[in-house]
């Protein structure tokens, strides 16, 4: 049993000392490079050149180096403060500049200032304490030893973003400063420092751990949320391509009855605010059944497709084609008077007639339609089986006069004046 446990000891302090490593191995670059975006990369950077506890630092420094001139009328103290300005300043001017960065700039560049600066930093700030202690007599030298903790401290505050660079710094600072006590005199000042670099290192892994967490589940919540995103614009797709085909005529790739009773709709009910009127075609294909019996079905697909792609090519843009059933088509014709919807019509039956069907084996009659036209007065206030009636009966009309021609009926029922 005390095997096992001490070789789960092993094991957990190996797993320590290889997040060390994969800790150390991060100083070119941020944590969480994988998951952060450009923009949380800035932030973090921003963060890490933070002048406010360098701030802080100097400020100590100068106090201690006034209380040494006040009380013993001694300036040695002066050349730690100056040391301190300086690190201090070089860490204002960088702070300054990454905020007045450029939209240019590169993330890998400020990363590389940042771990020099920081260098130069730990050593500014291990110069300027260890001459502090030099200079500095009982008892106030207790206060540059509570000192020394404040940019240690400030330092893995930060370890969040660039955690190995952090450590090299710390383990600077207090390695000059333990160097320092302990030719001061401090024989136990080197195993402190090393008990306090240790526990700055958990204190930074705990950091470490928590960040990365926080960008791999914000990194995964973005990533989630493309995913929904990508699949609401494929199932809108999806959906439009379903409306469509429940639109549209699967034979004929015209409108469908639904999509005409839809349009038609639409068209109705814009037609009492319309200056023009509103015109309807029904269009007859004459004969097909005896059509289809002799020629075939597939035959008289192939008809109905002919029929739709002409009726279609004569329209206007604006004009609504639709297989209104079985054989039977429409053609909606908004803001159309009654001659150019007759004209259009006749139109639409030539261009039937002239439909050649020599492709297709055995087809030698020609192919004619009778159609019907309605037509509902501007500004008219109908129903849309108004104007379907219209034009159904002069299609029957049509038909009556041996097909293969066009009437034309009116809508009965005009402008009707609404009560104010």
């Amino acid at each position: 049993m005390i095997w096992t446990a001490g070789r789960r000891k092993w094991a957990k302090l190996r797993g320590r000392f290889a997040a060390m490593r994969h800790v150390m191995s991060s100083t070119p670059g941020l944590i969480g490079s994988d998951y952060a975006t450009r923009e949380q990369a800035w932030e973090m950077l921003e963060g890490l050149f933070s002048p406010f506890a360098h701030g802080l630092t100097a400020a100590a420094i100068a106090i201690i180096a006034w209380y040494n001139w006040y009380a013993d009328g001694s300036l040695a103290s002066m050349a730690a403060v100056a040391i301190a300005s300086a690190t201090f300043s070089l860490r204002f001017i960088f702070n300054r500049r990454i905020l007045r960065r450029g939209p240019d700039a590169l993330v890998s560049h400020w990363v590389r200032l940042f771990v020099a600066s920081s260098f130069i930093a730990a050593v500014g700030w291990g110069s300027s304490l260890s001459i502090l202690i030099f200079t500095t007599g009982h008892p106030a030298v207790f206060a540059v030893f509570a000192l020394i903790s404040a940019p240690v401290q400030g330092a893995s505050a930060r370890a969040y973003a660039m955690p190995g660079t952090v450590i090299v710094h710390i383990s600077i600072v207090l390695g000059m400063v333990g160097v320092a006590a302990t030719v001061f005199g401090i024989a136990v000042a080197i195993p402190l420092v090393l008990l306090y670099l240790w526990y700055q290192i958990g204190f930074i892994f705990e950091l470490v751990a928590l960040r990365t967490k926080m960008l791999k589940a914000d990194h995964d919540r973005r990533a989630l949320l493309s995913e929904v995103t990508r699949y609401n614009a494929d199932l809108a797709v999806v959906n439009a391509r379903l409306q469509t085909f429940a639109l549209t005529d699967g034979l004929t790739g015209v409108g469908n009855r639904r999509d005409f009773d839809e349009k038609l709709g639409l068209c109705v009910r814009d037609q009492p605010a319309c200056a023009a009127p509103l015109a309807l075609l029904l269009i007859d294909v004459d004969h097909f059944k005896r059509f289809n019996d002799t020629y075939g079905h597939l035959a008289g697909d192939e008809c109905l497709k002919q029929v739709a792609a002409t009726i279609r090519r004569v329209g206007r843009p604006d004009d609504f084609t639709a297989r209104y059933g079985g054989e039977e088509f429409a053609l909606i014709l908004p803001e159309t008077t009654r001659e150019d919807a007759l004209l259009l019509a006749e139109q639409v039956r030539q261009a039937v007639d002239s439909i050649d069907f020599r492709p297709l084996p055995d087809i030698g009659a020609p192919l004619t339609v009778s159609i019907g036209v309605g037509v509902a007065a501007a500004g008219a206030t109908i129903q849309p089986q108004d104007l379907v009636e219209a034009a159904d009966s002069a299609l029957y009309l049509a038909k009556q006069r041996g097909r293969n021609c066009v009437m034309d009926g009116a809508v009965e029922r005009q402008s009707i004046q609404l009560p104010a």
